[in-house]
């Protein structure tokens, strides 16, 4: 995580990580809370479901698991041509407009795209930040490790570049949790709150990022 004689918290590529975190956070409870059931921003916990589900014998619970982590990869692939063609910007903007052609199809009436839409909007922007120093933003198990990591070697900055993604997550789920609060309250599903509003915040950051830092891609990954 560079050079640790210097401790760095307000760095680029902390500040666009935090920010698209809190997005993952947001719109993993939005999914979980109103369209999917279902934990979208990460695979981890569908991996034991799919286990679980076998063992029950629940069939069909088993597809609808496998097929969020199936669409969850095709996000991440096609995320991933994207940014190595046209950088961070174009994989994030993929990703946020995903979710603004949801709401639209919701407002419409129509929910099902939505639950396609959101895991693989998520899985976009996880290849698209993976592609570069910001690395993984959608979920927590990694970072944990990697925080147990740098604490025994004393490396502050990694220890902060991963600890401001566990303050990030949880932000972000709080405030999709009052988005959800509110969308319930009126009795329907409010999209600008659940999805039209962490999408732009996604594709703008794309875009701010890239008219100032231009966080780059890691040539190793290319």
């Amino acid at each position: 995580m560079g050079d640790n004689s210097t401790v760095k918290i307000l760095t680029p590529v902390n500040i666009v990580g935090f920010i698209l975190v809190m997005m993952a956070g947001w719109i993993d409870t939005v999914g979980v809370q109103v369209f999917t059931n279902e934990r979208v921003s990460f695979m981890t916990g569908r991996a034991a479901e799919l286990g679980e589900l076998i063992a029950k014998g629940d069939m069909r619970g088993f597809l609808f698991i496998l097929i969020i982590v199936l669409i969850f990869v095709v996000g991440a692939t096609i995320s991933a041509k994207i940014t190595r063609k046209w950088g961070l910007m174009g994989g994030l903007t993929f990703s946020g407009m995903l979710l603004i052609i949801a709401a639209f199809f919701t407002y419409e009436g129509e929910t099902h795209f939505v639950e396609i839409a959101i895991p693989m909007a998520m899985g976009g922007q996880n290849a698209a930040t993976s592609l570069t120093p910001i690395n993984r933003t959608t979920h927590l198990t990694g970072p944990a490790t990697d925080i147990g990591l740098y604490l025994s070697s004393g490396n502050w900055n990694g220890i902060i570049f991963w600890l401001l993604r566990w303050i990030a997550f949880p932000v972000g789920a709080f405030i999709g949790f009052k988005a959800v609060g509110k969308s319930m309250t009126h009795n329907h599903v409010n999209i600008v709150l659940t999805l039209i509003i962490p999408a732009i915040i996604i594709i703008f950051t794309g875009i701010i990022q890239k008219m100032t830092v231009d966080i780059p891609l890691l040539e190793d990954k290319i």
